[in-house]
């Protein structure tokens, strides 16, 4: 969080405490925080240390976390089935490899649900910064990390990786395989 909004907080904080009928005296002899302070931290004066922003919030019976959640909350999205993105990953053996993405806007890892035809693989392997986390849906799936071992998936098996170990995929049984996938790493497609 690199911008703190003073003058949000001193605001959330000045509205818990009218909303339970204190003065700012009150507050003060509550949370043994200086009168002064509270006046400066209400009108975005001054930058509370955490200590004293915790006493206040203890004294309102109020988490600390509160004072921040409508930063957070911004961050929060929802993407209905019909608002993915889908797109074709690549082709293999003459299929599509199709991949819908499950998360929008800027976030810190992206998601995508990839369905994967029988007979059909990733190609080469791929190296890239971050983290990824697989999940198989349906189907079975051959999953090999590159130097490492090569791994048998069924329903509902999970896999973590960093994405500096080559990784790719083959699906060498005949039904279709749909996977979940989290990462960490910057999207492209």
């Amino acid at each position: 969080m690199s911008d703190i909004d003073l003058a949000k907080i001193g605001n959330i904080l000045k509205e818990k405490r009218q909303a339970k009928n204190l003065s700012i005296r009150d507050l003060s002899a509550r949370s043994d925080t200086a009168a002064s302070t509270i006046s400066q931290i209400e009108t975005g004066k001054t930058s509370p240390n955490l200590l004293t922003l915790k006493a206040l919030c203890d004294a309102l019976d109020v988490p600390v976390f509160s004072l921040f959640l409508d930063e957070e909350i911004s961050n929060v999205r929802l993407v209905r089935h019909n608002e993915q993105q889908t797109f074709i990953r690549n082709i293999s053996n003459g299929k599509a490899l199709v991949e819908s993405l499950i998360t929008q806007g800027k976030n810190e890892m992206w998601g995508a649900i990839i369905d994967i035809p029988a007979g059909t693989d990733s190609g080469a392997f791929a190296h890239h910064g971050g983290e990824e986390l697989v999940f198989i849906l349906e189907g079975n799936l051959k999953y090999e990390l590159e130097n490492y071992h090569t791994y048998d998936l069924e329903p509902y098996d999970t896999l973590y990786y960093p994405n500096y170990i080559g990784h790719r995929w083959n699906n060498v049984y005949n039904k279709d395989v749909k996977m979940l996938i989290i990462s960490t790493s910057p999207y492209k497609f």
